[in-house]
């Protein structure tokens, strides 16, 4: 039987319609089998590509050599060597055009579109049938198969949409959109009917119908254009339709629509697809941004809410579902799969992916095409299709096929290339027996490279696989023989063990008390967390315990113990391993059985089990029960686990009865009896402790419980709280006494005159008579206080105040303790003045030390109560402590000190800096000025001279006016005679006082200070020349500006700027700028005085015409009735 041969392009093209049809019983021997028969299988296989290194020719697909990337990736790539082969001969031997559009559909279906209007068919890679005869509708721009590819929908540029018969390409029905012509530029099904996308932007429904056996096609619009220029689309079903303009997202269904804002730039195409897995969900993205939306129909409404809204690397111009995952094509013509493996694209730019471009640019409909379409289609993609999930991609290069390669060969590829973790991952997420067979072959060949399991990555992806496939044999006895060494695989099996990955198949005790031993080495913490998340039966209780206790493994030993006797039987075992001296607590490491005692009680008391687990309901109030028991339980000679955590680390067995106070035992009916129980245990605890500090731990624990009333008020509690304070001295106890005082205070207010004398300590004892109310004896107690902190200083300033607030007599009774007061706190004691305090204020500033007088001494400064006496004390020990400061104290608060106190005791200080102010202040203006002369001559630095001079200066400034001028004359002179130089504006200042003959004659005696009047002169002119000028300029430009803003020539009127005569008494007139003007025979001016050069022509007024005054004129003016109407309206 001879073979079909396949027919080439053009036999198809010279056939007609019958020898189509009769195709496959046409004997083709007389054809040329080298030119004509391309079977598929002779077409390259994807390894044949990727190895070959030199091509056949040009045209075919120069795909690099991907290798372990190709092979690796999630996609598989095919390249449709035939159908690539049969495009490039219809486009160079038939002028078919280069390839346009293609679609794929089911059972090996793919029809692709060209640029003169030609559709070509293949089935399997062999190609069917050519359709040439619409090449006058333009080129092919979108072609879709149906849900059975029966039926094909073919667009063109022109405008026309086609349905043809898929087998044999027989043409069915020719649908013209509208009544214009606008390109098609997307046809789709939506059930039964189809739906096309034009370039005006308009979405069209053809429903196609054959009654009476003739085939019909109705169309009607679904949206138009005008309304928001569609760009893209996809079809749910027959009835929902997601539609996207270049601002919104619209869902058309049922007559109905509902949109939503679109964010992105608007010349950027957007894309949109439904959701594979769920119908609900619809993908829109544009530029980098992709977002997904809930679709819900109620009714007729539509509701549209945002879900999720992620950041893409790349901006993508086309999606669709690949495998049940998100396939995106970016605009670096990359594909990847959303997930996972979106960090690992495929680069298909070898392809040269084809793009519609020209098709949303309307090039064959002469520029017919929506502003929308022409803003957005730079990178509309234009051949990609998916169907049973392939994605055949058009390109200039030819046709490919993308599918999701088969996890098990890719699996392979990994463990061949050595990507050990990705192999692991694929084989964990995949199912089956050969899956099995290909993870029981890897762990095989792992154990014998045993050092691939010194990553930890890899360790424990390798744990999970034989967990998942329930191969513990392989885990055992392969893996750990082989592998033990490695510390990764050890804390690998550890941590699953912790996981409790290891209850569906425990190991042997034997391999369990291997790797117990193992993490000792390596791991010691994991240790106790192993034992006790392993059930019993997967320990050997005797050998681990031993070795546990041989290497000082506390907490595994507390694990053991536990999963025998439960955590109240991990305390009893582990108090006898508890060293009192171990140093825990403290900065060195705890190396007895404290820690893990701590805890077990910490599990017990929590109601969890060894190890930490988590203990039924039901068995939780009981478990806290029996632990409280055995915490408190003293056994025949030996001591509680209490007493035994209290030696060990008071602090740490404080804060857990803290954190457990709030849960059964401590809450509930009996939760103050059990509080009390453990009050009354830690107190009598306190007598094995020596250190202050571990006391204050337990006092301030139970007066906390006090004071919150977690505790009733037990008399044998507080009597023993009362000796156990009294035997430690220090704050934090004095507090917490003074906390259960106040509680004592709150139930019975008698019984607090009985515990008054109990502790005879000043800071309980001023704060127990405050509460009585005998403030005078609280005063003094305070002030007994060797060493107050902050916090009582603090607090008993806040008592005083409250009391002179509450009685101003208050203020009286603590005067003669305020000097004490203000060596505490002066801020805080000045608050307590008042005005009738000032009398006393210098003796009690003489009675402070030296520091708290100048502190004190501010405050009054800043009350604004600092004057007299006070301020001149204060003064003598500003000078005496801070000399520097008492010249800008004198400049700074003048009149609060007399000005001869203030010179007398600058004087004594010898505070040469401040005497010219005090001089100054009791109006002796020539011996301040001989006071800076001497500290002027007798100093050395430039700077500290300059300043000085200054101040004489200003001193002058300051003194001239108001004094007689022969004394001002006198002390500028002595001014300029002594300085050798002088700020220039400062001379100009003394010349209002002195002749300038005699200022720069007879008190100008250097050569410097003559030369810096002259140049101060000089200047002064210069800058007021300037300013006329300026000034000139300015008003020239202003009155330019005012003419042509007002739309008017230059007024000339006036007199002429030389002769002084009205510029109308002669002839001819010749105009400046700044609205001067000149008469001809006058000279004018070469420049106006704005610096413009002045015109040379001369202009001849006309006389102005003298207005006319018209004469007054008399009129006579009469007074007429108006004509009064008869009752007929008649007049």
């Amino acid at each position: 039987m001879d073979l079909l041969k396949t027919p080439s392009t053009q036999s198809l093209l010279d056939s007609d319609l019958e020898s189509v049809e009769s195709l496959q019983y046409v004997d083709f021997e007389e054809l040329d089998e080298i030119e004509y028969a391309l079977p598929a299988s002779e077409a390259p296989t994807l390894a044949e590509v990727l190895s070959s290194d030199v091509l056949e020719n040009e045209n075919k697909l120069p795909f690099k050599n991907l290798e372990e990337s190709t092979t690796c990736s999630a996609l598989q790539v095919d390249f449709l060597q035939a159908i690539s082969q049969q495009l490039t001969q219809a486009q160079e031997r038939s002028s078919a055009g280069a390839a346009t559009t293609l679609s794929i559909g089911s059972n090996g279906r793919l029809s692709v579109g060209t640029a003169h209007g030609h559709i070509l068919s293949f089935h399997d890679q062999t190609l069917r049938w050519v359709c040439d005869a619409n090449g006058d509708n333009g080129a092919v721009t979108c072609l879709s198969y149906n849900h059975d590819s029966t039926r094909l929908l073919a667009g063109f540029a022109r405008g026309l949409v086609y349905q043809y018969e898929s087998i044999r390409g027989i043409i069915l029905r020719r649908v013209v959109l509208g009544g214009e012509i606008w390109g098609t530029l997307r046809v789709t099904w939506a059930g039964t009917s189809g739906l096309a996308l034009d370039t005006g932007g308009s979405v069209w429904l053809i429903k196609f119908s054959r009654p009476l056996g003739v085939r019909s096609a109705r169309v009607s619009c679904l949206f138009s254009g005008a309304r928001g220029e569609v760009v893209a689309m996809s079809a749910r079903d027959a009835r929902i339709l997601a539609l996207a303009t270049l601002s919104r997202v619209i869902i058309v269904a049922g007559g109905h629509a509902a949109g939503v804002r679109l964010d992105g730039p608007p010349d950027i195409l957007p894309v949109l697809e439904w959701c594979e897995l769920d119908v609900r969900m619809l993908v829109c993205a544009r530029a980098n941004i992709m977002q997904w939306l809930a679709v819900s129909l109620s009714g007729s409404s539509i509701n549209l809410r945002p879900v999720q809204r992620v950041e893409l690397k790349s901006s993508p111009i086309w999606l669709g579902w690949l495998g049940g995952g998100l396939a995106i094509f970016d605009s670096d013509e990359n594909l990847r799969l959303w997930g996972d493996d979106y960090d690992k694209p495929l680069d298909l730019s070898q392809i040269e992916p084809v793009y519609s471009s020209a098709f949303f640019k309307g090039h064959w409909t002469d520029g017919r095409v929506s502003r929308a379409m022409c803003k957005a289609g730079e990178s509309a993609l234009g051949g990609a299709c998916i169907s049973e999930g392939t994605l055949a991609l058009l390109g200039r290069r030819g046709v490919v096929r993308v599918k999701p390669r088969d996890l098990l060969a890719r699996a392979q590829a990994f463990i061949t290339s050595g990507r050990y973790t990705q192999a692991l991952r694929l084989l964990c997420s995949s199912q089956g027996p050969e899956t099995k067979k290909l993870a029981i072959e890897f762990i095989g060949n792992l154990a014998d490279r045993p050092h691939i399991l010194s990553n930890k990555n890899i360790a424990v992806q390798v744990v999970k696989l034989c967990l998942k496939y329930d191969m513990s044999d392989e885990l055992w006895n392969c893996l750990w023989e082989n592998c033990s060494g490695e510390q990764a695989f050890v804390e690998a099996l550890g941590d699953a063990a912790v996981r409790g990955e290891f209850s569906n198949s425990p190991p042997s005790p034997d391999f369990t008390q291997d790797l117990i031993e193992k993490l000792a080495e390596f791991e010691p913490e994991l240790v106790e967390r192993v034992v006790a998340s392993l059930p019993l039966t997967s320990l050997d209780p005797h050998r681990a315990s031993v070795f546990t206790r041989k290497r000082g493994l506390w907490r595994g030993v507390g694990a053991i113990a536990a999963a025998l006797d439960g955590c109240s039987g991990a305390m009893r075992e582990l108090v006898a391993h508890v060293q009192p001296t171990c140093g825990g607590g403290g900065s060195a490491p705890c190396g007895c059985a404290g820690a893990a005692l701590l805890l077990a009680a910490a599990d017990a008391l929590g109601g969890r089990g060894a190890g930490g687990r988590a203990l039924p309901a039901h068995a939780r109030p009981s478990a806290r029960h029996d632990a409280l028991h055995a915490l408190l339980a003293e056994e025949s000679g030996g001591s509680s686990p209490l007493r035994v955590l209290v030696r060990h680390d008071t602090s740490a067995a404080v804060r857990l009865l803290e954190q457990c106070a709030r849960e059964p035992p401590f809450a509930g009916p009996l939760g103050k009896q059990n509080r009390l129980r453990v009050a009354r245990a830690l107190l009598a605890c306190t007598a094995d402790l020596q250190e202050s500090e571990r006391r204050v731990e337990i006092i301030e624990f139970i007066a906390g419980q006090l004071q919150a009333g977690a505790l009733p008020l037990d008399q044998e509690v507080i009597k023993n709280m009362q000796q156990l304070v009294d035997n430690t001295d220090c704050e934090r106890a004095d507090r917490a006494w003074l906390a259960i005082l106040t509680r004592i205070r709150t139930q019975r207010d008698q019984m607090l005159l009985q515990y008054r004398d109990a502790i005879l300590r000043p800071r309980v004892l001023w704060r127990i008579d405050s509460m009585l109310d005998r403030h005078d004896e609280a005063l003094k107690q305070f002030l007994n206080i060797q060493n107050p902190s902050d916090q009582d200083i603090d607090e008993f300033f806040e008592y005083l105040r409250t009391r002179v607030e509450a009685d101003a007599d208050t203020r009286l009774r603590i005067q003669p303790y305020f000097s004490a007061l203000v060596e505490l706190r002066p801020r805080l004691a000045a608050a307590l003045l008042d005005e009738n305090c000032h009398e006393s204020l210098g003796t009690i500033l003489d009675s402070l030390s030296s520091k708290c007088k100048i502190e004190f001494g501010q405050c009054l400064i800043e009350m604004g109560r600092l004057r007299g006496d006070t301020a001149a004390i204060y003064l003598r020990n500003l000078g005496i402590l801070h000399p520097s400061d008492v010249k800008d104290f004198l400049i700074k608060n003048p009149g609060i000190i007399r000005p001869e106190d203030a010179l007398s005791i600058v004087k004594d200080l010898r505070l040469r800096e401040a005497e010219p102010v005090c001089l100054e202040a009791t109006g002796d203006y020539a011996g301040a000025l001989e006071a800076l002369l001497a500290l002027i001559s007798t100093n050395e630095d430039e700077n500290t001279k300059a300043n000085l001079i200054s101040e004489a200066s200003g001193l002058c400034l300051r003194v001239a006016p108001t004094v007689p001028p022969q004394a001002a004359a006198e002390m500028w002179t002595r001014l300029l005679r002594s300085v050798g130089s002088v700020p220039p504006t400062l001379l100009f200042e003394a010349i209002a006082f002195l002749p300038i003959e005699e200022l720069v004659v007879e008190t100008c005696d250097s050569s410097r200070v003559a030369l810096t009047i002259l140049a101060g002169g000089a200047g002064r002119r210069e800058v007021w020349e300037c300013v006329t000028r300026v000034l000139r300029r300015e008003s020239h430009e202003a009155l330019a500006r005012a003419l042509s803003t007002a739309r008017r020539g230059l007024a000339v009127r006036g007199r002429c700027r030389r002769c002084e005569r009205a510029l109308g008494s002669r002839a001819g007139v010749r105009t400046a700028h700044c609205a001067r003007a000149f008469h001809a025979e006058c000279e004018a001016e070469a420049s106006c005085a704005c610096g413009r050069r002045a015109p040379s022509e001369s202009l001849s007024l006309a006389p102005l015409p003298r207005r006319r005054v018209a004469a007054p004129q008399d009129y006579n003016l009469q007074l007429v009735a108006p004509p009064r109407p008869d009752l007929d309206g008649v007049v």
